[in-house]
């Protein structure tokens, strides 16, 4: 393995890492949700009759593994894959 395949590679894996952790600190949801439902809070006499608090839906995208950072990864490890292999290939063309 050459430098210029180390590089692709190392590249490669930060791009990786980064989407991940970027996935886990937005809410390690496994599909995209362009809202969320919030629950209201009770007042006084809404807790003394013994009601049930009551949500809402606030409109707020949370990225999800599935439609994004998965297609992210993929297409990472598919052009890092064609680099590394690329840069394989002309490595062994010029030892002939």
């Amino acid at each position: 393995m050459n430098k210029k395949q180390k590089v692709v590679l190392l590249f490669g894996f930060i791009l990786i890492a980064a989407a991940i952790v970027i996935w886990i600190i937005s809410g390690s949801e496994f599909f995209s949700k362009d809202g969320i439902w919030v629950q209201k809070p009770l007042t006084e006499l809404e807790k003394s009759l013994g009601l049930e608090p009551q949500l809402e839906f606030h409109k707020q995208f949370v990225l999800g593994l599935l439609p994004h950072i998965a297609v992210f990864i993929g297409v990472v490890v598919v052009i890092s894959g064609f680099l590394f292999f690329m840069l394989k290939t002309k490595k062994d063309k010029e030892k002939k």
